[in-house]
């Protein structure tokens, strides 16, 4: 009866480890990782400095770049809604650089303001989807 016992205690010890090897296996047989798309963007800020933005979107969630009218990549990361609008945060050398605060007027084109952290100094933005 004891070595019954240590069997069964065995075996529910080594579940987790084949079932998870198992899985491990499965995972690399289909080959392919989840894969995001890259959405991207080019427009002018306050009708005159040139900007590109790209992010990927999962569910609410979007992260990505910016570069800004001196060329310099900053990240950015904020929400969407369910209905296109956008809240983003815009970060340089990791600190707040500014706010992006729009929506997404159809699937080619961004529109809203861009404006410091403390909200004192803000612009309109628009952006046009490209290719890539």
């Amino acid at each position: 009866m004891k070595w019954l016992a240590g069997i069964l205690i065995a075996a529910v010890m080594a579940a987790p480890l084949i079932l998870g090897n198992k899985m491990d296996m499965q995972g690399q047989q289909l080959g392919y990782e989840k894969k995001l798309p890259t959405l991207s963007y080019e427009g002018t800020i306050n009708g005159k400095y040139f900007f590109k933005m790209a992010f990927t979107r999962e569910d609410n969630i979007l992260s990505g770049t910016l570069i800004n009218t001196y060329e310099k990549e900053n990240k950015i990361y904020g929400t969407i809604d369910y209905e296109d609008a956008f809240l983003l945060t815009e970060y340089e050398d990791g600190q707040k650089a500014g706010v992006l605060e729009g929506r997404i007027i159809s699937d080619g084109e961004l529109k809203g303001t861009w404006s410091t952290p403390d909200g004192k100094k803000w612009f309109p933005f628009s952006l046009i989807r490209t290719i890539g």
